[in-house]
């Protein structure tokens, strides 16, 4: 039999006997020996295909060359099958169409009711009015300093380098002023989100949306303030530090309470056993923080917080030809300079003394130079009360809090060079420097230090209670 190139029955439906001969015109039919394609796509009802040659040529040839041919016998059963299927395939397409119209409308739906501002309701109205008034209370100057910890000025500024830099955005219903106020005020007081609900007329879950919108936005900024400053000293400041020439700053560190989880309450809890992070701050001489690293465990060793700090991917820069003033728990080496061990170091051990040999001397020198740490500490922790103590917030998010007070404090330094909290703070130190006794020295201990006589003391009391000891009838039974 000659064979076919190709015959295509796609979509032949209705079916019955389909022959197709090729027509003595097409010499290269004739040339062919075996069928290279049968279409029969979706031909889903056909029951006889027949492939024969017609000897005879026929009456009406097809333009490729072969006649396809149908039997006009169709079986009613196939016919009812094909109405089936064209009725189940107009159910889909409705269906199909009905889902997109409910689809379409849901959306308008929703639009409508997020974006097209509509009328009102009445306890909403009542609540922006108290709103607008606590906003209004809130941009006194008083109110600013005293819940939020800075000046009107400086926190309207702040909103704009947020909204600049950090990609902070006004949303439809809370608008960045107050979004940042929120903020604060949790830093500042370490409130909870209930107590900031009734303050500013908020949802609990739009507080929470917006404070972590804000720390995101904060920490943002971080490159453009936690940074190495030149020192621009003067005065007092200037000759402190006129005998360390090439330091940068001071290092220390502090242990921030945490709340972490109870099966990890162990690695966290440091030698006063309270559960906490050991948190490395560099800062300037003038009082500006130049490196943070909190999250470390409060039981993990400083030179080994240290360690990681020089390491890290955003590590501690230490030019080769610079260095840092470092606190006694830290090695004296390359690049941090430590005072003398087992020498009076401590300011309030100066009170009514003088040095009486170099290490002494230099350790005083030291000593005065890196009250800028502790003074960094306690205006850090006095303005930002969530430092203090423990808060309700996850580990990860406590930990960024602690950079972002951090950023904050550096903000208000340039804003606030005449900050209240600041002198309160130089008040203090000031008044434990002054000795309690100053017109009778020598009446308290100073310092300890081992000696001789104090070594004949204690064995003189010692001799003296085992001697009341074997006198003492049946002393055998005292234990």
């Amino acid at each position: 039999m000659p064979s076919l190139v190709e015959v295509n029955l796609t979509m032949n439906r209705l079916g019955g006997n389909v022959g197709l001969r090729p027509t003595l015109k097409t010499s290269l039919v004739s040339s062919l020996s075996s069928i290279q394609k049968l279409n029969l796509s979706h031909n889903r009802f056909t029951n006889l295909v027949h492939l024969f040659r017609i000897l005879e040529p026929p009456s009406i040839p097809s333009p490729s060359g072969f006649i396809v041919q149908m039997d006009s016998s169709v079986s009613p059963l196939c016919q009812k099958r094909a109405m089936v299927e064209d009725c189940e395939e107009e159910e889909r397409h409705e269906k199909i169409f009905v889902s997109s119209i409910m689809l379409l409308t849901t959306m308008a739906a929703w639009y409508h009711r997020k974006s097209i501002v509509k009328e009102m309701p009445a306890d909403k109205a009542e609540k922006n009015v108290e709103r607008q008034s606590v906003f209004e209370t809130l941009f006194s100057e008083t109110y600013c300093m005293e819940q939020l910890h800075i000046s009107k000025q400086s926190f309207l500024k702040l909103c704009t380098i947020l909204c600049e830099k950090g990609g902070l955005v006004e949303t439809k219903n809370v608008p960045v002023k107050e979004a940042v106020a929120m903020f604060l005020h949790i830093l500042a007081q370490n409130l909870k989100y209930r107590l900031i609900k009734v303050t500013y007329c908020r949802s609990v879950e739009t507080i929470s949306r917006q404070f972590n919108r804000v720390l995101r936005a904060v920490m943002k900024l971080s490159k453009d303030f936690l940074r190495s400053y030149e020192p621009k000293l003067q005065g007092q400041e200037a000759e402190k530090w006129k005998w360390f020439e090439g330091c940068l700053g001071a290092l220390g560190r502090t242990f921030i309470p945490l709340n972490v989880p109870l099966e990890d309450r162990s690695r966290y809890r440091n030698k006063k056993g309270e559960i906490s992070t050991n948190v490395l701050v560099v800062c300037s001489p003038e009082m500006k923080i130049m490196y943070v690293l909190p999250g470390w465990e409060g039981s993990a060793s400083d030179s080994q917080v240290l360690q990681d700090a020089l390491t890290r991917r955003d590590h501690l820069h230490v030019p080769s030809d610079k260095y840092f003033l470092a606190d006694v728990i830290y090695a004296n080496g390359p690049g941090f300079l430590a005072p003398y061990q087992g020498t009076r170091y401590d300011l309030k051990e100066w009170a009514g003394n003088v040095p009486t040999n170099y290490k002494e001397l230099f350790n005083l020198r030291h000593s005065t130079a890196m009250n800028v740490i502790e003074r960094t500490f306690k205006l850090l922790k006095r303005r930002w009360g969530i430092l203090q103590t423990t808060s309700f917030f996850d580990l990860k998010t406590q930990i960024r809090i602690i950079s972002a007070c951090c950023i904050l404090h550096n903000f208000i330094l340039d804003e606030q060079p005449d900050d209240l909290l600041l002198q309160d703070i130089d008040h203090e130190l000031e008044a434990e420097l002054v000795p309690k006794n100053a017109d009778e020295p020598g009446d308290e201990i100073a310092c300890v230090q081992a000696t001789s006589q104090w070594a004949e003391f204690r064995d003189k009391l010692a001799m003296e209670m085992f001697e009341t000891f074997q006198g003492q009838q049946g002393y055998e039974n005292e234990f």
